[in-house]
């Protein structure tokens, strides 16, 4: 059954999308936040988001930024006017929902995620739940942009409520027009989460980020890391020998602790 409030807001997209029929003009400019949509080598690729500073490479959506709890249609999808050929672009689901878990200092198991995540446009929906998914598809704009946000809604099982934290989409841009399928990207929501969960799940998303002492690859340096090092010690293993002197010694449990916490 469609919720009350899944009802509201489609009534406003129809209504909005009647007044845009007789308004319609080109896109001009792109929105910051929004996930940066273009074309090389024939292939789809998806950047930004537009307008980042600190979180270059992490997207990221924010549930109740519009005034209703468990839902925000951000971030959106955006490509300027001229950039793609007509026909269809749309998504598809690569993982089920993941949530942060800031005890394991790790993203739980989609298995273990009892929330799912609508994601609607108008009359379209899927649900993420605890598999990958297909999406759908929307025409692109005649005058070859694709500026879409789609409606994003935490859900709970009925009669349970739903958990604050960061919850993780995977997903990957798919065309209709013989064009390359993008690579694929997450897409972080926070939901009432903490300062410091959000720091420490978006550290793990981070690619590419130097991190001497994280040896379980979780984004934090933390006691997992050092009990790693430890049943290294006085060894020649490599990925514990933080200075590269050959031999895992104290000077590498100091080289960890002095990199302790969240990943840059």
């Amino acid at each position: 059954m469609t919720s009350p409030l899944r009802q509201s807001r489609t009534w406003c997209l129809l209504a909005t999308t009647l007044c845009l029929l007789f308004t319609v003009r080109p896109a001009v400019a792109q929105h910051a936040g929004d996930i940066g949509v273009l074309v090389e080598d024939d292939s789809l690729v998806a950047y930004g988001p537009i307008g980042c500073d600190e979180m270059c490479g992490v997207h990221y959506g924010v549930f109740g930024d519009t005034g209703f709890a468990g839902y925000t249609p951000n971030p959106g999808f955006d490509a300027i006017a001229g950039t793609l050929p007509p026909g269809r672009v749309g998504f598809r689901v690569l993982e089920g929902l993941r949530r942060w878990d800031p005890v394991l200092g790790d993203w739980e198991s989609p298995l273990d995620v009892p929330e799912s995540l609508s994601i609607s446009f108008i009359t379209l929906e899927v649900v993420v739940e605890d598999e990958p998914t297909d999406g759908f598809d929307l025409a692109v704009q005649p005058d070859g942009g694709w500026h879409r946000h789609f409606d994003f809604e935490l859900l709970s099982p009925k009669g349970v409520a739903r958990r604050p934290g960061i919850y993780r989409l995977d997903l990957q841009l798919y065309s209709t027009m013989g064009l390359a399928d993008s690579e694929p990207l997450t897409v972080a929501f926070n939901y009432e989460a903490t300062q410091s969960e959000t720091d420490d799940a978006l550290a793990s998303l981070l690619p590419g980020q130097e991190c001497p002492g994280d040896l379980d690859d979780n984004g934090i340096v933390d006691g997992g890391d050092f009990g790693l090092l430890l049943a290294a010690f006085n060894t020649s293993d490599s990925a514990a020998d933080l200075d590269g002197d050959g031999l895992v010694t104290g000077s590498d449990i100091g080289a960890l602790l002095a990199s302790w916490g969240a990943c840059p």
